[in-house]
């Protein structure tokens, strides 16, 4: 038997096997997956976490607990899930449990305040014979390595720094999804230029140790694959895909943070934060997966970067904070991008002066942030001086300014400002016409603004209003494909013509396709995807479907309530819909309930975001 085979190589631990013969069999256990290699598939097993029931069982004989009564059980399994059903852990949370300090009840309280100390303390190292805490496992894991990083090999010495080096960035991004993207594209980051020496960017304080160019300017991944390597060898990280795709398991991921200093955890920290920045391009040329991949490392390492009183460690970085609320907005983590974009407007205020073109850009991101948040007099504002600003200094047909007057025009309609709204995207189409040509995908975007203008108007016969929009998805299909976001857009108009027409059969075809692109490409919690599937849910009410309307309805306002808050014009919309459906299912105690509290809301709300209040109080 050779137990706990971690640090010898494969071939090292094969010198020491008895001499092959008819008898006996030879056992090795490893955290080291390339001991693989030294029998048959077949023959390796890999110890994932314990099932449920094995992982409460565990828990309370460790804790010398009644295995059978119910309330230790369901404390148990809160405490299983938390520990993510790692044995070690589980036996050594039971150690605890069993020696007085702690009852099952209280465990988990205790734990979330000091985890560090109950995963590595020595006096809990749990009831088994196994000896070693849960860090301490891993730690002896690292010392190899630091011995490593001193050999005289120098590729043994490079392998093992690089290791390291990627266990200061790993424990600061999310525990999953870890992409060798992120360093590929980091490391073809060119040095910027600021606008202002006081504005500091995160591209200059980029660690390229992990980041080498070759001659031909691409990214050299040797190192960081050599690191990668090491750490799969010693079960630190995990491979989940061969396309360079990596995960650490959650206590892993833990304790590489835990096992810092303070300031060496905020050095990390920054580390890894300028990374995923310089990963980031302006250009729109990266996929959008890659994006929703990148959200969520930014998200997390951005909570760690936040010391104990909810205060940035990391100080002001121009571009990584532009970036950061650029795409936070894209993704639908409009509250987040608003902070972000409102440091960005006060810090270029104070350092550059009113009318510079990064004072305007600032602005015009903040605006479109807002009309995402329903904070359509805000945006309205700020975006009567983008295209003021823009039109002094940059002139009439100038892209930004055209795009300024887009982007006005689309609040005008969220204001119900119709004629404002008119005027302006007639322009914008002359001159997208003029400039881009009719095939272009900004053209088209503006054609079917216009038509969604005449369409509130009812400047347009039906018959006109449809062929409009088919139009546009025709010629969106043509150019773009069937896949990209304006062309999903041009169906949801489509849609929404069709439910004017009252032809509900065509509108729930386009509404179900749509819902089902924005879940694929863009998840389930991304706005969009909520509006699908309130656009959805509105045909489905026409259609007498009430209860697929119910189902859908009773998810968008569970995602509003929860992203948006419950004053948020959206959430009231999802509402009063709910509360429509439950009337005409005959749910009329619960329609009662949510028109109630429909009314409370409103009643709170400035009555120019909210005319309706009258019309509330009728149904109930």
């Amino acid at each position: 038997v050779f137990d706990n085979a971690d640090v010898l190589a494969p071939a090292e631990l094969e010198v020491y096997f008895p001499t092959p013969g008819k008898w006996g069999n030879i056992l090795i256990t490893s955290r080291n997956c390339a001991m693989q290699c030294l029998t048959l598939t077949e023959n390796s097993l890999e110890v994932t976490e314990l099932k449920e029931n094995d992982a409460i069982e565990l828990l309370l004989k460790s804790s010398c607990l009644d295995t059978l009564r119910i309330d230790f059980q369901a404390d148990a399994l809160k405490i299983a899930k938390e520990l993510f059903r790692v044995p070690l852990a589980i036996d050594q949370a039971g150690a605890y449990i069993a020696s007085g300090a702690t009852t099952i009840e209280n465990y988990l309280a205790k734990y979330f305040e000091h985890q560090k100390t109950l995963l590595s303390h020595p006096e809990f190292t749990g009831a088994s014979k196994y000896n070693r805490t849960v860090y301490e496992t891993w730690e002896l894991s690292y010392k190899e390595i630091q011995q490593r990083a001193e050999s005289d090999v120098s590729h043994k010495a490079n392998a093992a720094n690089s290791a390291m080096l990627l266990l200061e960035l790993f424990p600061f991004f999310h525990h999953e999804g870890i992409t060798e993207e992120i360093f590929s594209y980091a490391a073809l980051q060119k040095d910027q230029k600021t606008s202002n020496p006081k504005l500091q960017l995160a591209s200059s304080m980029l660690d390229r140790r992990l980041l080498p160019l070759n001659k031909a300017g691409t990214w050299d991944n040797l190192l960081f694959g050599e690191g990668i390597r090491v750490l799969l060898f010693f079960s630190l990280i995990k491979k989940v895909s061969s396309d360079g795709v990596y995960a650490m398991h959650p206590l892993v991921h833990a304790w590489g943070r835990d096992r810092m200093a303070l300031n060496e955890r905020e050095r990390c920290c920054l580390m890894a934060y300028v990374i995923l920045s310089c990963s980031l391009r302006w250009d729109g040329s990266q996929p959008y997966r890659f994006h929703r991949v990148l959200v969520t490392h930014v998200r997390v390492n951005m909570g760690y970067c936040r010391s104990g009183s909810n205060q940035n460690i990391i100080g002001y970085l121009d571009d990584a904070h532009a970036k950061f609320g650029d795409l936070l907005q894209k993704q639908g983590y409009t509250k987040e991008a608003e902070i972000l974009q409102m440091k960005i407007l006060d810090t270029r205020n104070e350092i550059l002066g009113v009318e510079h073109p990064d004072i305007i850009r600032a602005m015009a991101s903040l605006a479109s942030t807002n009309r995402d948040l329903g904070k359509y007099t805000e945006a309205e504002k700020l975006e009567m001086q983008v295209l003021d600003a823009r039109n002094r200094v940059l002139g009439v047909e100038h892209p930004d300014t055209i795009d300024a007057m887009a982007n006005l025009a689309e609040t005008y309609q969220h204001l119900g400002k119709y004629t404002e709204a008119e005027r302006l995207d007639i322009q914008v189409l002359n001159a997208r016409n003029r400039i881009l040509g009719m095939e272009h995908p900004d053209t088209i975007y503006a054609m079917s603004s216009l038509a969604e203008i005449y369409q509130h108007l009812g400047k347009y016969t039906e018959a006109e209003k449809l062929d409009i929009h088919m139009q546009v998805l025709d010629a969106r299909n043509k150019i773009l494909g069937v896949e990209h976001p304006d062309t999903i857009t041009a169906m949801v108009k489509l849609a929404a013509t069709y439910r004017n027409l009252r032809k509900y059969t065509e509108a729930e075809k386009l509404d179900i396709k749509v819902l089902d692109a924005r879940n694929r490409i863009l998840g389930v919690e991304h706005p969009d995807t909520i509006r699908a599937m309130e656009h959805l849910a509105k045909t489905c009410r026409h259609l007498k479907k009430y209860m697929e309307a119910e189902k859908l309805e009773i998810q968008v306002l569970d995602a509003r309530t929860r992203i948006l808050g419950v004053e948020h014009p959206c959430t009231i919309g999802a509402m009063k819909n709910l509360a429509a459906t439950l009337k005409h299912l005959g749910k009329y105690t619960e329609a009662e309930k949510l028109f109630i509290q429909l009314h409370e809301v409103k009643s709170k709300v400035p009555e120019a975001e909210f005319p309706h209040t009258i019309a509330t109080m009728a149904n109930i």
